[in-house]
């Protein structure tokens, strides 16, 4: 220890010039870090997510886990695969060498997914925006008695996941399971050529009963009004459809 400290005595220019030089390096390190809420000073690492509700961890394992895992295992610099095959989800995480940036990590893996054989049910894999100190955070939404799957579902998508994603901290809520509520028109072929209508016909109504076009504004002295169109109002077969304006004043 004594001749290292006599030796940076001696060489005190070698020393001045090392620390020197240990500053900047450490200064452009810095300015370089990923800046965010939490530093995220970790490799690359990108995270496919593939849902396919109702599907056992076995058959996940099996068709979807392990065909992805292969596609991505001849991509350069990649450091490590680690998979979870859960009950409905696959969860396949590629870690990547410094030698890449996460945006080019990102796109390699999405050029590979192209390239994935198609997997069961049609589902299709997709990036997760989730963060390497982060982690997934499960819940099961349980309703009092007289609640159906489809109302935890319609509670789910239209109030809880709005909630969670103004939260701070979350990048992303993804729901599964349960049943999306849906209308469904059951079509008697009979009274509909009585009427004088066809299948296409009434297929074009409701395609059309979903189409909101916006307008111009009309100026008013102070006030502009905007005019819209809304969609051809349902009736009886046998009478016309016909599009509404509305107009708003501010």
């Amino acid at each position: 220890m004594n001749a290292v400290v006599a030796f940076a005595l001696k060489q005190r220019v070698l020393m001045v010039a090392l620390m020197l030089f240990v500053f900047v390096a450490g200064f452009i390190s810095f300015i370089n870090l990923n800046i965010e809420a939490y530093p995220d000073p970790v490799p690359p690492r990108v995270e496919v997510i593939t849902q396919n509700p109702g599907a056992s961890a076995e058959e996940i394992e099996r068709y979807i886990t392990i065909p992805i895992e292969i596609q991505m295992t001849g991509i350069r610099h990649v450091r490590s695969i680690r998979t979870i095959s859960l009950f409905g989800l696959s969860d396949v995480r590629i870690e990547f060498t410094y030698d890449y940036t996460y945006d080019e990590a990102e796109s390699k893996v999405i050029n590979r997914l192209s390239q994935v054989p198609p997997l069961p049910s049609g589902v299709t894999p997709s990036i997760s925006p989730a963060s390497p100190i982060g982690e997934i955070y499960r819940y099961r939404i349980v309703g009092p008695p007289g609640y159906s799957v489809t109302d935890l579902k319609t509670i789910q998508d239209w109030i809880l996941e709005r909630r969670f994603k103004a939260v701070p901290g979350v990048m992303d809520v993804s729901g599964w399971a349960g049943m999306t509520k849906t209308y469904e028109i059951a079509v008697d072929l009979d009274k509909l050529l009585a009427y004088g209508l066809t299948l296409p016909q009434m297929l074009q109504t409701l395609n059309n009963s979903n189409i909101n076009v916006g307008g111009q504004t009309i100026n008013s002295a102070s006030r502009r009004r905007s005019k819209r169109s809304t969609p051809p109002t349902f009736c009886r077969p046998g009478c016309t459809s016909r599009r509404s304006t509305t107009a708003r004043s501010w």
